[in-house]
């Protein structure tokens, strides 16, 4: 039942981050809470994300700004690493509540998680976006929300930002990964059916987001976006607690 569920999850939410560029990784990784603690959740939902952002980036590979990805991903391992040591530094229920509450920060005070500067940036201030990338990533899963006002402003437009935000999290995900295996021990062997599920439904969830692209109302997007979110991050929240 849950690679039914994961498998569909990753088709929905690969067609939801190609159209709007993010937002299907953190539902995706809600999703695999549900059925996996967070610290195992995060890497399978890292190991997916790669397939995603991977097909997505080859599919806009022509918009991809990659002065802007490699200053992202310099500094993505070594945060990466720092990041696995306090996600297993907590325990279970507590980032499970965490990781909810997280949730509905970003759903329904998402100005919270945005940078505030000017719309001018230069590409030397990429390189600590990067580090903060690569540590989100390994300790709440997700780092969308806080990066991708950062790219947005050194991208010429949307597909360009769509296209460099794939291309830089495909880095974010393989040190996620590496940084899990090393610190936690975390095995792909033991998650390759999980993986391989969720990597088949966000490579074909990529090819149909990226014809959808510009085509769907971004109202409809968001308002799916807080709903499925928002019963997914309380359910996290109420089973950390032991309510569920």
């Amino acid at each position: 039942m849950e690679l039914v569920v994961i498998g569909i999850a990753a088709v929905l939410t690969a067609v939801l981050s190609a159209v709007a560029g993010l937002g299907g990784g953190i539902i995706l990784l809600a999703v695999i809470a549900q059925f996996f603690p967070p610290v195992v959740a995060i890497p399978i939902q890292g190991g997916i994300q790669f397939f995603s952002n991977s097909s997505r980036a080859v599919l806009l590979r022509q918009q991809i700004a990659w002065s802007v990805v490699w200053r992202t991903a310099l500094l993505m391992l070594p945060a990466s690493f720092l990041g696995v040591a306090v996600a297993t530094s907590i325990p279970e229920n507590a980032t499970r509540v965490v990781l909810g509450c997280f949730i509905l920060v970003l759903v329904w005070r998402p100005s919270l998680l945005k940078w505030r500067g000017s719309e001018q940036l230069t590409e030397r201030a990429l390189y600590p976006v990067g580090a903060l990338s690569g540590f989100l990533n390994s300790t709440v899963g997700a780092s969308g929300p806080f990066t991708s006002p950062f790219l947005k402003a050194v991208t010429v437009s949307h597909k360009a930002f769509v296209a460099t935000a794939a291309a830089s999290q495909v880095f974010a995900h393989v040190a996620k990964i590496i940084s899990f295996s090393i610190v936690d021990e975390f095995s792909l062997v033991e998650h390759v059916d999980v993986i391989a599920t969720g990597a088949g439904g966000v490579i074909v969830g990529s090819w149909v987001g990226t014809r959808l692209l510009g085509r769907i109302p971004e109202l409809s997007l968001d308002r799916v976006f807080k709903t499925v979110l928002t019963l997914l991050a309380l359910r996290l929240v109420l089973r950390g607690l032991g309510v569920v």
